[in-house]
């Protein structure tokens, strides 16, 4: 599997407040990676840095071999194949479900409306919404708002997606809904990197986990080792909590 992302030394402060601390990692095409890691520790910083959400200030990051600047264009070129999905959804409330779909896929890929409603359609179907197209997010439950953002990212067609704590704001049974999903895309090789707390679906799906704790990157491992041999004493105490 060819390297599809590469971070060198990426430091990140908010004003006094050292957030990330000299992170270097990779992830290769097709891979799962898992984030993990108390809370405060800078993994959702780490991943809103990937795609520039978060203006870090120092270090490097290479995306598809090219390395990723603050120029808008590159920033935009980025993003246009680096999906971002959030807790929060981020879906239009004026818009239906085929329609906040869509909107990407004209206004940023300008791809005509007939073809981006195809596509819209298809992924909305993909996810089990279906019958949901006319419907606007506050006829949807959270965790149907959540797979209107995975389908969202999916139809861009992305070689990368970055979830951000995608199931923290549901109840179980939502979470359920979405991690399925996730667990779907997973076994088509979407490459992933995901934060979340969620340690069955990690330790299923995740081909690496990532341990982070007080701005560092102290482990990275196979899903086994890490909940089995957890290797320094932050992660033992960490995975001790979810025993």
């Amino acid at each position: 599997m060819s390297e599809i992302l590469r971070i060198e030394n990426l430091k990140k402060s908010f004003g006094e407040n050292v957030v990330l601390k000299d992170i270097s990692m990779s992830v290769n095409e097709k891979e799962v990676v898992v984030i993990m890691g108390p809370s405060g520790t800078g993994k959702s910083t780490l991943l809103r840095s990937i795609n520039f959400l978060e203006r870090y200030d120092s270090g490097k990051i290479f995306f598809k071999g090219q390395l990723l600047t603050a120029e808008p264009s590159v920033v935009r070129a980025a993003r246009m194949k680096m999906a971002f999905v959030s807790q929060s959804y981020n879906l239009f409330p004026h818009m239906n479900a085929l329609k906040n779909v869509m909107y990407p896929l004209v206004k940023i890929r300008k791809i005509g409306k007939d073809r981006s409603k195809e596509i819209a359609t298809l992924w909305l179907k993909r996810v089990g919404l279906g019958e949901k197209l006319n419907s606007y997010p506050s006829q949807l439950s959270g965790g149907q708002q959540q797979r209107v953002a995975i389908a969202r990212a999916m139809a861009m067609e992305p070689d990368l997606i970055l979830f951000d704590e995608p199931t923290s704001a549901l109840d179980p049974e939502m979470t359920v809904e979405v991690l399925n999903v996730m667990k779907e895309l997973a076994s088509k090789g979407v490459t992933m990197i995901i934060v979340t707390h969620e340690m069955r679906f990690a330790r299923e799906v995740s081909d690496r986990i990532l341990f982070m704790s007080n701005g560092y990157i102290l482990e990275d491992t196979t899903p086994y080792e890490f909940f089995k041999m957890p290797k320094t004493p932050q992660a033992v105490r960490f995975v001790s909590q979810f025993a």
